[in-house]
């Protein structure tokens, strides 16, 4: 966030009033002279999310979630500084400086992908074998131009030669979309159909890329992750469709980019993918915010039943009354693509009348258990336990219990204080979320122990609880280089955060790929903890208590 214009924040940050920013998000109530809600970046049935219209800011007394407007917009929509500053620009009828556009890294990447998927669209317009590839796909001129579908050429430099004419080759690097390695720099994709990731303000912040003339190489390969670009987190498809999964009020979830681009097609157009990876807590919590219904769409094969499970045992932990969950299973040996075309009123019902998530749970666990014998309503009721463990205190999870309780016999499935007080003073408390940047560097200093020589990561990672796996992954590296994600499984059986740690999926494929990676999450980190150091010093400074001159020097210079 380099070379921001102080005064040009000041300026938007006067021009907004963070009560009328935050109404449209949370439903607040007059609370003295401050407002008081729901907070929405944690779940909770009491009110302690806070805002202060004379002081412009707000803080939540459950969380500590803290700031001013930008700081709230950049949280709640998952967007860049950058983006949330020239979102509230915008509403103010403010333009954003060309000199803050220049400077910025963000910016510069947005440009960069926008480039190279400029390139890649005439590339694809220029490619008869391409365009027909799509054709029989289904895939016809007005999609191509709705997701903005392009090629990558079965070259090694069209992009490199690019961005080097262009003397912008470091930010095509730093995008992921040029790869340096040994001296030497290259194109990333090569010969692939290849589809633009946009974030919700329609910024392409990464690109899918599919194989299709060759066996070559992996069938589908992501960007890699960046300063924009984190898989975990995000949605294909959702730009294209959000308008019409907040008419339709529910979005259908799929696995790939095509299926997608297929129910589109079909006019079923409130549809969203994951890209590559199980859907995720940090995809349910964006999800969430444009609908309170969500629909897994799943092949009825084992690998879908075993996709839809993972998925599910995701969310739980974030659920919240509101929020209703179904499932969908094609029959086995179709996807939502090839199914929509030829059974499309079988499809339509399959949406129409979707298995309830309770039925889901409940199906699921009873499989090959006979419920009518005792020791089927024992194994039935400890397996049923297991899974209310993980979801949250709340209503629907009080009449879940309920039901499955009613099916056993009444057997009591409810936490007893003393575990309930034990699990949530652990380290391994489920409830609690991880910085995804903290998380990708201690999974790929797992998977590339070398790594950790080369970074000193004790003042980087700020959760105490990584900051202890940490220090015991350095410690086990040093006496044993062929250290694995098995031997830190070993020291710590019931830690959920390490589970999450060696289950995270970081996308590198080289030792070269993850150092590049770790020096950016480096300076991602510095960023946030100076960041965190600001909001802190404004928070006191808005509390009306007294700064040294240091302090003072820090807010007046941060983000310049």
């Amino acid at each position: 966030m380099a070379n921001f214009d102080r005064a040009f924040i000041d300026q938007v940050l006067s021009s907004t009033d963070i009560v009328d920013v935050i109404k449209e998000k949370v439903n607040l109530t007059k609370n003295g002279t401050n407002f008081k809600g729901l907070c929405p970046f944690h779940s909770e049935k009491t009110p302690s999310f806070n805002v202060s219209s004379s002081k412009q800011f707000y803080h939540c007394f459950g969380c500590g979630a803290h700031g001013d407007a930008i700081k709230f917009i950049q949280e709640h929509d998952n967007l860049t500084f950058i983006e949330a500053l020239t979102k509230l620009a915008q509403a103010a009828g403010l333009e954003l400086p060309e000199k803050t556009k220049k400077n910025d890294t963000y910016y510069n990447l947005f440009i960069s992908n926008k480039l190279a998927a400029e390139f890649y669209s005439r590339s694809l317009e220029n490619n008869s074998e391409a365009k027909t590839y799509l054709e029989n796909r289904g895939i016809d001129q007005g999609m191509i131009e709705t997701f903005h579908l392009g090629l990558s050429n079965n070259k090694w430099d069209d992009l490199t030669n690019l961005f080097s004419k262009e003397k912008i080759i470091n930010n095509a690097i730093e995008a992921g979309l040029v790869i340096k390695s040994n001296n030497k720099t290259y194109d990333r994709f090569r010969n692939r159909i290849m589809f633009p990731i946009r974030n919700s303000t329609g910024n392409i912040i990464g690109f899918g890329a599919r194989i299709y003339n060759s066996d070559d190489g992996a069938k589908y390969l992501n960007s890699p992750e960046t300063k924009l670009f984190h898989k975990s987190y995000e949605l294909y498809g959702l730009y294209e469709c959000k308008k019409d999964i907040a008419k339709e009020k529910s979005v259908i979830i799929v696995e790939g980019y095509t299926d997608v681009i297929g129910l589109y097609k079909s006019d079923i157009k409130n549809c969203v993918a994951t890209l590559g990876t199980a859907f995720t807590k940090f995809h349910f919590n964006k999800i969430k915010r444009y609908t309170n219904k969500i629909i897994f769409c799943f092949d009825g094969d084992a690998a879908g039943k075993s996709a839809a499970w993972k998925a599910i045992t995701n969310c739980l932990p974030e659920l919240k009354d509101e929020i209703q969950l179904y499932l969908i299973f094609l029959p086995e040996g179709c996807d939502p693509d090839s199914y929509v075309k030829d059974e499309k009123d079988n499809f339509d019902n399959l949406i129409n009348n979707p298995m309830p998530l309770s039925e889901y749970i409940i199906e699921h666990l009873g499989t090959d258990i006979d419920i009518k014998t005792v020791e089927g309503k024992t194994s039935f009721a400890l397996e049923a336990k297991k899974v209310l463990n993980q979801m949250p205190d709340i209503m629907y999870t009080d009449i879940l219990r309920e039901k499955i309780q009613q099916m056993t016999g009444n057997i009591i499935l409810k936490k007893n204080q003393a575990t309930h007080d034990k699990e949530k003073n652990t380290s391994s408390d489920t409830s609690q979320e991880f910085d995804i940047k903290e998380l990708t560097l201690l999974n790929l200093l797992i998977e590339y122990p070398m790594l950790v020589k080369e970074f000193n990561c004790e003042h980087i990672i700020t959760e105490k609880t990584l900051i202890n796996i940490y220090n015991v992954i350095r410690e086990e590296i040093s006496k044993n280089e062929n250290f694995t994600a098995a031997h830190l499984l070993k020291l710590f059986p019931n830690n959920e955060a390490v589970r999450s740690i060696v289950t995270f999926e970081s996308n590198e494929k080289s030792e070269d790929s993850a150092r590049v990676t770790i020096q950016e999450i480096f300076h991602q980190l510095e960023l946030s903890s100076k960041e965190k150091v600001y909001f802190e010093l404004l928070n006191r400074y808005t509390d009306g208590q007294s700064l040294s001159e240091k302090e003072r020097e820090f807010i007046k210079n941060f983000k310049k």
